[in-house]
């Protein structure tokens, strides 16, 4: 191929998949999936992020403790407790999770990112809030009423996810969440069936704190 042509694809790919920087605070019990100095700490387009806690003070399964506090550019990122006793959370930039959504053909295939809640959606549909994101990506659809998918504006869902086939095909291999009776779902309440959950922000640059 021409080198003329290659530098016209990579010019217009860097312009239709912009690059944003995340910087994760000093903590070393935090660990951002896209944080890596060597790379400028860069993520693109609707990648998705997962963000650990490994805190011994708060990684026992089976007694409550409480949720971790992390910020994601000042807002609430919500944290679930794994079967493994650490704390994970899914995020990605809500314009470009919907632009890649929107190009699924067949459901769980692709970019497919499950489907789309606002954040109004009830904490009695989900299991807890989700109030200071964006809006949220659901892995399972039976149940719930009201949900999106694609570039549609997100709507409240009601009802509630039940155990379905999940179509999040975005978040491979995400650890068990905790169901220890002993303690809520995640620790947080959340639907069992609503997990691995993404949630949304609109960002440019991302600051992660705890």
């Amino acid at each position: 191929m021409d080198k003329n042509w290659l530098f016209m694809i990579g010019f217009f790919l860097l312009i239709l998949i912009p690059f944003m920087n995340v910087e994760a605070s000093g903590n070393p019990n935090i660990s951002v999936s896209t944080e890596n100095s060597e790379f400028g700490n860069i993520f693109a387009g609707s990648m998705v992020v997962e963000v650990v806690i490994r805190d011994s003070n708060i990684s026992d399964t089976d007694e409550g403790k409480g949720e971790p506090d992390v910020t994601l550019n000042g807002k609430t990122l919500r944290m679930v407790q794994a079967s493994d006793g650490h704390w994970y959370a899914y995020f990605a930039n809500v314009d470009k999770a919907k632009t890649a959504d929107a190009t699924v053909g067949l459901a769980g295939k692709g970019l497919d990112f499950g489907v789309f809640c606002s954040r109004d959606t009830s904490s009695s549909v989900l299991g807890t809030s989700f109030s200071e994101t964006d809006g949220v990506a659901v892995p399972r659809s039976t149940g719930l009423v009201g949900f999106t998918n694609g570039d549609s504006s997100f709507i409240e869902c009601t009802g509630s996810p039940t155990d379905s086939a999940n179509l999040n095909n975005v978040v491979r291999q995400a650890k068990s969440i905790n169901t220890n009776s002993n303690v809520s779902v995640g620790q947080i309440g959340l639907d069992v069936d609503a997990w691995p959950l993404i949630q949304l922000y609109s960002f440019d640059d991302v600051i992660i704190e705890y």
